[in-house]
């Protein structure tokens, strides 16, 4: 074997390692959405996949009893399915090891690409640069499988274009649409990535000069990609909600009572005060972007990438917009520099002038400059949770809760809903969840925030609701979140029985509660500080 090649597996190996040591984060089930995932899994499975009861965590608020009746669109319920059934045999370790498994499935597939639109030493080096970004969404949620399947799309649509593979093969992307419809609201992607590469296509016919033959092999590849992209959007209909499902992502925004970071913009975060070692990255990203097409439409113009192009505006922007998209960002930008990059600086050894290997010498340095400060930042970061499994003792509280047989209702706080969801009994509902949409608009804005800023209010829907327990997560940021954990500790009515790293427990002081109440009459306070941005919803 050439020493070249045993060098490029030995890189390609360390790549693989580095990036699955990113993707490797312990699970901070206090914040996350996970718990409720696995519970909405474990519905479907107990009611033999009834996906039309609507009585169903898939049409109505659930777990809430606030807005019991509040109607829902669950478009996420077969990636909860998947993660029942991990969970059920290999426990939270192994839903680690499977996000990290199709994370590193999908990099192949964007790796892949760009190794055939450059060359491997561009790949893998641009690849090292961007994998704060796409280590960026550790937590284990639906939108892994969206990254898979864009991942997919892309290699299939991208051969099939290049000539590669036979049209037969698009005939895939259906039944792939189909899964994606129902694991996660990003499906709309697929209809995206085909309609993209179908616009390239005909943007081809239409201005560059072609044969007679050449023009009859366009027009057939345009046709059989219009058909695909048919098949996409006929497939999508194929949930348990048809076509409202398929128009949901049109509409999820518009009862959206509660702002959380991830869907925030990057400059938003930032003038909030929220620290993140990726806002450098990406914008450097952003700006190797524009820079690769200035280059390219400057010295190669001929090799301009429509789909590349629209790829670049769509994740660009995306991806500056809120924080949950730098991780598609990150990966579509690979190929799209990838390939810019060689358009612009990979002409014939004897053709490159003085100057352009000048310019590929200092990019070299910049983009390896950037992926070692960014990915310094990025485990300096992150470092306290590298790891499979759950944090140590966020069970804690849960644990308590079980243990002493504490009764609701329960006030909580938004962040930790997901966590109630799964270990309260099925008796016991929560008060409020991590999902916006789940609940009316009025509710945050005239419920649960004023009823945190003020104590009088929260004596009023006390008395409504007549809460026996507070469980709440420690660590919220948020000013009403703040502010309540101290009206809670100077409320008379009110003791706290437990406090850990993650959340605090309070009992209303009655008879039922004062055994409990006199078994912990001095429970320490909780620990301030350490909220992480992917953690904190506000």
């Amino acid at each position: 074997m050439k020493k070249e090649k045993v060098w490029k597996i030995i890189v390609f190996l360390l790549l693989l390692f580095w990036l699955g040591f990113l993707y490797a984060q312990k699970i901070d089930l206090a914040t996350a959405d996970l718990g409720r995932h696995i519970k909405n899994g474990e519905w479907v499975v107990e009611n033999n996949f009834n996906l039309l009861e609507k009585k169903s965590p898939l049409r109505e608020n659930y777990y809430s009893y606030t807005n019991p009746d509040f109607p829902v669109i669950n478009h996420h319920w077969g990636s909860g399915v998947v993660f029942y059934y991990i969970w059920k045999y290999a426990g939270f370790s192994g839903l680690s090891l499977l996000y990290i498994f199709l994370s590193l499935a999908a990099f192949l597939a964007f790796f892949w690409v760009a190794c055939r639109e450059s060359s491997f030493t561009w790949a893998a080096l641009l690849a090292f640069a961007l994998a704060p970004l796409m280590a960026e969404r550790t937590e284990i949620r639906p939108e892994v499988f969206s990254v898979l399947f864009a991942a997919i799309f892309l290699l299939l649509l991208w051969r099939y274009s290049r000539g590669e593979i036979k049209w037969k093969w698009l005939l895939l992307l259906a039944p792939i649409q189909i899964v994606w419809v129902n694991f996660h609201v990003y499906f709309f992607l697929g209809f995206f990535l085909a309609g993209t590469f179908l616009f390239s296509e005909i943007v081809q016919i239409i201005f560059q000069k072609l044969t007679d033959e050449e023009f009859e092999k366009k027009l057939k590849k345009t046709k059989i990609m219009l058909v695909v992209l048919m098949l996409v959007l006929l497939a999508s209909l194929i949930n348990p909600f048809g076509l409202e499902g398929l128009l949901y992502p049109l509409k999820i925004f518009k009862n959206y009572g509660y702002t959380i970071v991830e869907n925030k913009s990057v400059s938003f975060v930032e003038n909030y005060g929220v620290a993140n070692p990726n806002f450098a990255l990406i914008k450097a990203v952003l700006a190797l972007m524009v820079l690769s097409f200035v280059l390219l439409f400057i010295f190669n113009r001929k090799k301009i990438s429509f789909f590349y192009l629209i790829f670049s505006l769509l994740f660009g922007i995306l991806g500056w917009m809120a924080i949950r998209n730098f991780t598609l960002l990150g990966f579509f930008a690979l190929p799209v520099l990838a390939y810019n990059f060689q358009a612009v600086f990979g002409q014939k050894k004897g053709e490159i002038s003085i100057a352009k290997e000048n310019g590929i010498a200092v990019l070299y340095i910049i983009v390896a400059v950037v992926g070692l400060w960014c990915n310094f930042e990025y485990v300096s970061f992150h470092s306290k949770r590298i790891g499979t499994g759950l944090l140590p003792r966020v069970t804690q509280a849960a644990e308590f809760f079980r243990k002493e047989n504490i009764r609701g209702p329960v006030f909580n706080n938004y962040d930790i809903g997901g966590y109630l969801i799964f270990y309260l009994p099925k008796s016991e509902k929560v008060f409020v969840d991590n999902r916006p949409e789940a609940y009316p608009d009025c509710f945050f804005s005239e419920v649960y925030k004023p009823m945190q800023e003020n104590a009088d209010v929260f004596e009023n829907v006390d008395r409504e609701y007549n809460f026996n327990a507070v469980v709440f997560y420690s660590h919220d940021i948020t000013p009403w979140g703040v502010n309540f954990l101290k009206i809670i500790q100077e409320n008379p009515d009110w003791a706290k029985v437990h406090s850990d790293d993650y959340s605090v427990i309070y009992l209303k002081k009655n008879g039922e509660n004062q055994p409990l109440i006199e078994k912990y009459p001095a429970v320490a306070g909780p620990r301030q500080g350490g909220g992480q941005i992917q953690d904190t919803k506000y």
